[in-house]
């Protein structure tokens, strides 16, 4: 095969152009990049005005999002912390995020998916207000919390029953395979105070 000598010159320029490009389109990319975070792609028709309030799944870290995917504020958090599972942005701005250690599941007497730990109060400022700490051998917080108008907040925990406190209330012992029971319970807590006020 037979090429001219300046048809090779050409492509051979051209794709040395290309390479020395290469570099600076590459920055360039780089630097007009918008940070985001949790998005693949955007329909703003198909989208409402407002901010998204994301936790990713296994990250410490809680993001307010606009509808283009960029950070407008994030509660950084240790990094040995996830999600427990729920998350929620209050009206003067506090934050309430439930969350867990992350080597928690390891030797836990009562573990299960959705299995939480701690439910914090936190402000704008990611300054801690006040937590709840909850997973011991008898009970564990569940996976979700309501905020209350009052300032209190709901928690839905597991409960341990034992196989004869099973069976006492009538369930049926073919069924506890576990030889034991997690019931549930939903305490209010109240965080100004630090105390359960109803149960």
């Amino acid at each position: 095969m037979r090429t001219h000598g300046l048809y090779t010159f050409a492509i051979y320029s051209i794709s040395k152009m290309k390479l020395l490009w290469f570099p600076f389109i590459l920055i360039w990319t780089v630097v007009t990049a918008q940070n985001t975070v949790g998005l693949t792609s955007y329909q703003a028709s198909k989208t409402q005005e407002g901010y998204n309030l994301i936790y990713p799944h296994n990250q410490s870290a809680t993001y307010l999002i606009n509808n283009c995917g960029e950070v407008v504020h994030a509660w950084e958090d240790e990094p040995n912390f996830v999600p427990g599972n729920a998350v929620y942005l209050l009206d003067n701005g506090n934050l309430v995020r439930c969350k867990r250690p992350m080597t928690s599941a390891v030797n836990d007497p009562i573990w299960a998916g959705g299995a939480g730990e701690i439910v914090e109060l936190r402000n704008w400022n990611n300054e801690l207000l006040a937590n709840f700490v909850l997973n011991d051998s008898m009970h564990r917080l569940h996976h979700d919390v309501a905020p209350m108008p009052n300032g209190h907040i709901l928690m839905i925990a597991w409960e341990a029953k034992s196989m004869e406190e099973a069976i006492k209330a009538g369930r049926n012992p073919d069924l506890l395979d576990q030889k034991k029971l997690w019931t549930e319970v939903i305490y209010e807590w109240d965080p100004v105070q630090d105390s359960i006020v109803w149960e």
